[in-house]
């Protein structure tokens, strides 16, 4: 979803787009959701237009492979967000054991 900010999350998954979107986080934000980490590829056209990006990506193998590769092309510019829910997989798990 384009806002017209200069910062882009990006998501995993649509769930945890939705589970982002619910616990108020990045208001005015925009965001992008991959739906599979197999295409990633295709998401840099639209990255690369950012001075930002924060990743909420999964905290299993796949999340870390994700970020690592989005690492390289955008270093200083990539935020890690996964902190966030840290002992959970993702941004669903947390909201779900945190507030419902």
């Amino acid at each position: 979803m384009d806002n017209g900010s200069d910062t882009c999350n990006l998501f995993e998954g649509f769930i945890d787009c939705l589970s982002w979107l619910e616990l108020g986080l990045g208001y005015g934000d925009d965001y992008l959701v991959l739906n599979s980490v197999s295409l990633l590829e295709r998401s840099f056209p639209i990255l690369d237009r950012y001075e930002r990006v924060n990743c909420y990506l999964d905290r299993d193998e796949a999340g870390r492979r994700t970020l690592e590769a989005l690492r390289k092309r955008y270093a200083d510019k990539l935020v890690d967000c996964s902190s966030l829910y840290k002992g959970y997989k993702d941004l669903n798990e947390y909201l779900q054991h945190k507030f419902l």
